[in-house]
């Protein structure tokens, strides 16, 4: 009967309906291994250290089992803290949350490590703002780098206010990663190099190059260029 038919299609597409809505869901979210220790280095006594292990695979071209190690401040997490890492066999489920999302590492804690899976749920409205000021096209496995760096919007338009050139979502990731910020450039403007792209900026950050060391050179009768 036409009756029945008709009740059979809207069945038919709901279920369709259903299944993209499950397939958009799982592609916008990450998942895979997690383990959360203390971070034993000297200059790092109020860090957590994290090692993320992504394994699903078929999203991104960047394909599975993907390893991240990063060092991260306690107090970007809730749920857990130092002392419960010597809670042997504790259930903990420990989050940060950012503008670019959040993370969730859920496990038990054994020899003062927690271990368990973790997932990552970006965020819509921060990849939307991102876009809007120029950086479209980011995946998942990106604004979890962006979460983990605490990668922000409102610092992103200060580069860009600041002059910075050349950015691409990879060059923002290296600026913050190695912490340069409006002082440092600001110091090494002032310092004789007026360097704005992004590139120059991370290499000579990351060899060490201080606006200190650019005024000395300069105060000695030298005239170096970046390189």
């Amino acid at each position: 009967p036409k009756g029945r038919v008709e009740e059979q299609d809207m069945k038919t597409t709901a279920f369709a309906m259903l299944l993209l809505a499950c397939s958009t869901g799982f592609a916008q979210t990450l998942t895979g291994l997690c383990m959360l220790s203390e971070a034993h280095h000297p200059n790092q006594p109020d860090k957590v250290q994290l090692v993320l292990a992504g394994t699903d695979c078929g999203h991104e071209s960047e394909g599975c089992s993907d390893m991240n190690n990063s060092s991260i401040e306690w107090s970007r997490w809730t749920g857990i803290s130092a002392g419960m890492l010597s809670n042997v066999g504790a259930a903990l489920t420990a989050r940060m949350n950012g503008e670019a999302g959040e993370l969730v590492c859920s496990g038990n804690v054994n020899n003062g490590v927690l271990s368990g899976r973790y997932q990552f749920t970006p965020s819509d409205t921060f990849q939307k703002e991102m876009a809007s000021i120029g950086f479209d096209g980011i995946t998942p496995r990106k604004q979890l780098g962006f979460l983990l760096l605490d990668v922000t919007t409102t610092w992103v338009k200060q580069m860009k206010v600041l002059g910075v050139t050349d950015l691409t979502t990879d060059k923002l990731m290296g600026l913050k990663a190695l912490h340069v910020g409006p002082e440092y450039i600001h110091a090494m403007s002032a310092a004789g190099y007026p360097e704005l792209r992004a590139g120059k900026l991370t290499e000579m950050k990351a060899v060490g190059v201080t606006p200190e060391a650019a005024q000395e050179a300069k105060s000695l009768g030298f005239a170096p260029s970046e390189q």
